[in-house]
């Protein structure tokens, strides 16, 4: 007899869930030990951040201004940027933001030890790809750990492959399979990655504490659930995307592609186009002595066929988030679609 599964949570964890839970889990050299799924990275996002109040017993949460978290309530209010919420009326007292890097403003707030978590992005996608370091993410996470703090790793952009690495803290060389607990973040959170845009799915990595605090408790199973989170349809296509990107070696094709963009720009537009960012987690600057303005760019290249995006925290900046099978030869049609967009 063939046996009957339901589909919502939490009633039961299929074994598709398990399968791609474990692959996750693998890909993080086993430094996580469990995997929350959900729907969306906004989603994803806020789920990390209850595990966070939950395990610690604390109310507030830092990000870093001009970040993005996603655009669900909470979420917008965390992005620091008023552009998401000038028109909303409501806001929450219980986030703080401090600008990226600024360690004497951040170490003043978890002072408080009222921060359940740091949010964080290894690589930014809305803020012209700004990225952490190895030197002062290892120092992020040392404060995080010195203050009780949980530090969780948004790589809803960043993550499984798009950095040219499988994670963004790899590519920043905050080691993700480092034996230093304190090296690393608590929670990381992947999504859009995971099902190539096809199906909404996202997950958090997370630690057994962490989990537990949650689900190993009478009480508090309700913390945080999703109907159609883990769903066998999101599974599947999670585990089918993984296995095309593992034996198309696209995360190493990332890489390769992301480096060679950048000598093609330095050596078709000297210092008149900057790049920004890592492996196809780009951006693009233009020297302020160019006649020419981004959105004037940004409308001529998509004239050209080239897809971009204007960063929202960086107006100044043009995202680009070329697919993870980018080759060659459509890196030479963006370097020239470039060249035409830049003529005066």
């Amino acid at each position: 007899m063939q046996r009957t599964s339901v589909n919502v949570f939490p009633f039961e964890c299929a074994e598709s869930q398990l399968a791609l839970a474990d692959k996750l889990l693998t890909l993080s050299g086993q430094r996580f030990q469990k995997v929350f799924f959900a729907t969306t990275g906004a989603e994803a996002v806020e789920s990390a951040v209850k595990f966070a109040m939950t395990s610690t017993g604390r109310t507030d949460v830092v990000a870093f201004r001009d970040g993005f978290h996603g655009l669900s309530m909470f979420s917008s209010f965390m992005t620091g940027n008023p552009f998401w919420t000038e028109a909303l009326r409501w806001k929450p007292g219980n986030v703080h933001h401090v600008d990226a890097r600024n360690f004497a403003a951040l170490e003043d707030t978890l002072a408080s030890r009222k921060i359940a978590a740091v949010v964080f992005e290894p690589v930014a996608g809305s803020s012209a790809a700004q990225h952490w370091t190895a030197d002062t993410a290892s120092r992020l996470a040392a404060l995080c750990r010195s203050t009780g703090t949980k530090l969780i790793a948004d790589e809803v952009y960043c993550g499984l492959g798009r950095t040219g690495t499988w994670f963004g803290i790899d590519a920043i060389g905050m080691d993700v399979k480092s034996t230093e607990a304190s090296a690393v973040p608590d929670m990381i959170v992947v999504s859009k990655g995971l099902t190539g845009g096809l199906v909404p799915l996202s997950a958090v990595l997370m630690n057994d504490g962490d989990f537990d605090a949650v689900f190993g408790a009478p009480g508090k199973a309700k913390v945080q659930g999703s109907t159609f989170g883990g769903n066998r349809l999101a599974m599947q296509c999670g585990l089918i995307v993984l296995d095309l990107v593992e034996r198309g070696r696209l995360v190493e094709n990332a890489a390769a592609m992301g480096a060679l963009i950048g000598e093609r720009i330095a050596a078709r537009f000297d210092s008149r186009v900057t790049l920004h960012g890592k492996g196809l987690a780009l951006s693009l600057k233009l020297d302020a002595r160019l006649d020419r303005s981004m959105t004037d760019v940004w409308l001529d290249l998509i004239d050209g066929g080239v897809l971009a995006m204007p960063n929202s925290a960086a107006p100044d900046s043009l995202r680009l988030s070329p697919p993870l099978i980018f080759g060659v030869d459509e890196v030479e049609v963006l370097i020239d679609r470039l060249d035409e967009a830049l003529q005066p």
